[in-house]
């Protein structure tokens, strides 16, 4: 069976001559269709270079990405994308923010109400639709565009360290909400952490990359029963698989 995601021999260098700056690569790796893996590494290692030239929002140096056995070689319009920072925008509600992304798609928001208020419903924000974002917290305007990049029903998601800049508890929270959204649909989703209990909470395969220039060193599968709540995360196999991935980045010298 081939692989949804195809990643072969793919390096970023930034730059020439003396200047350059070897960023990623090159690395291997086949994603197949519904697996959620993390890419997890120390900051600098080029999780997000990485994210950037799957989107096709960033060319590759050497090497070939192919999404459903096609060269990616621009802009991917059919996949949903979630940065660090989220995407809303402030004159519109919560509502009104997750259907702009049905609009660019010119579908007709009014005939996917139903999809809007059921991801709404989803995350606890359906009591909240017809607020702005100025008017949530930073954990509420995050499920809301988690919204915004599922309504279309991506087949594909690719999400960088998007609960980076929330708090311990609302992270934890949103992790739960994402979870169970990922758990509905089964897309496929590459998402960069620097969290490695965040990596084994959430992950089918965790993809470990080293130091900069960042390549894949390990992959390993996380054979543990979704959905995975706090007694999953109490259990010595969730232990087991955190200090392993601990000694791995100790190895490293990261932490």
């Amino acid at each position: 069976m081939s692989s949804l995601i195809s990643i072969r021999q793919v390096s970023k260098t930034f730059g020439k001559g003396p200047s350059e700056v070897h960023a990623f690569g090159p690395v291997d790796l086949d994603v197949e269709e519904g697996q959620f893996v993390s890419l997890l590494g120390p900051s600098g290692c080029g999780k997000s270079t990485l994210m950037l030239m799957l989107a096709g929002l960033l060319d590759v140096s050497t090497g070939q990405i192919s999404i459903n056995g096609r060269p990616v070689v621009s802009p991917q319009t059919d996949i949903g994308i979630m940065f660090q920072d989220n995407t809303l925008v402030p004159w519109r509600s919560v509502r009104g923010n997750v259907e702009l992304q049905l609009e660019m798609r010119r579908l007709d928001p009014k005939a996917h109400q139903d999809r809007v208020m059921y991801l709404l419903n989803q995350v606890r924000l359906a009591d909240f639709a017809d607020r702005f974002p100025h008017e949530l917290s930073g954990g509420m305007q995050q499920r809301a565009a988690f919204c915004q990049a599922m309504v279309h029903e991506p087949q594909i998601m690719l999400l960088d360290e998007p609960l980076g800049k929330l708090d311990a508890m609302t992270r934890e929270s949103i992790r739960s909400d994402l979870q169970k959204l990922w758990m509905t649909k089964r897309p496929t989703v590459l998402f960069v952490t620097h969290s490695i209990e965040e990596a084994v909470q959430l992950s089918s395969r965790v993809a470990v990359i080293t130091p900069r220039p960042g390549r894949i060193d390990r992959l390993i599968d996380i054979d543990l029963p979704f959905p995975r709540d706090l007694a999953v995360k109490n259990s010595p196999e969730f232990v087991t698989h955190v200090r392993d991935i601990q000694e791995i980045f100790r190895g490293y010298g990261v932490i």
